[in-house]
């Protein structure tokens, strides 16, 4: 081989490790609020202004695999338009919930005092190995292949607390910074890093695994059923 096609070859491989190493990062989508009701700041077609202050997000993990959400989101402006008018109120958060990491079904709102009360379940947003439910939209999904590009962007807060619960017997594990009363898992953007922007970047390593109180060898338990994951293969 004479020192031109070996020159070509050496310049071929970089290339192509510029390529792998760069895509995975900066063709991300875009990043995605855990809660996109609580980051409601919109006007809507008749000019009435909605926008949202305190926040939370509780979710509750079920034994089946389903998972229900529950927001509740003080109203900055826009309370007495969406308590007055229910289809008003209806287009609003529809929209709204649609931004977040859930897939939502069976929405459900109402105002309750001066706060908006919204409900809703996602039923594929865990996976179930021997019994065990693994909670996965909080984890980004990546392309399985190192060389392809794309995957989902990160996650960041969006709510003042995010609690992540199982349903009645069952204890969800996983990294958090804060226990709630009940054992479930909670962040707020006082105990997760801010970083250079007002977005609160919610970076979970671990997904939160829920496991009945009476399951034996739990830990194993979630450790295996991480590992079966689509994320973890």
């Amino acid at each position: 081989m004479g020192p031109r096609s070996l020159s070509v070859l050496v310049a071929l491989f970089l290339c192509v490790t510029a390529v792998v190493a760069v895509a995975p990062v900066d063709a991300r989508a875009p990043p995605t609020p855990v809660c996109g009701v609580c980051e409601l700041d919109r006007t809507t077609a008749d000019g009435t202004s909605v926008v949202a202050g305190g926040s939370s997000l509780t979710v509750t993990v079920h034994g089946n695999g389903s998972t229900t959400w529950d927001a509740r989101v003080d109203l900055a402006a826009g309370g007495d338009a969406l308590a007055a008018n229910e289809s008003l109120r209806r287009t609003v958060v529809s929209d709204a919930v649609g931004n977040g990491i859930a897939e939502p079904r069976d929405v459900d709102a109402r105002i309750d005092g001066d706060a908006l009360a919204v409900t809703y379940r996602d039923p594929n947003a865990t996976e179930r190995h021997f019994g065990v439910v693994t909670f996965t939209p909080l984890t980004p999904a990546a392309p399985r292949n190192p060389i392809a590009i794309g995957g989902e962007g990160s996650r960041y807060l969006a709510a003042d607390r995010l609690t992540v619960r199982g349903e009645s017997d069952w204890a969800v594990r996983g990294d958090a910074p804060a226990e709630g009363p009940d054992g479930g898992l909670v962040w707020t953007p006082e105990a997760v890093e801010r970083g250079s922007t007002d977005r609160v970047r919610l970076d979970v390593e671990r997904d939160p695994v829920a496991v009945a109180d009476d399951a034996p060898l739990p830990g194993l338990r979630a450790w295996i059923a991480r590992l079966l994951t689509d994320d973890s293969l």
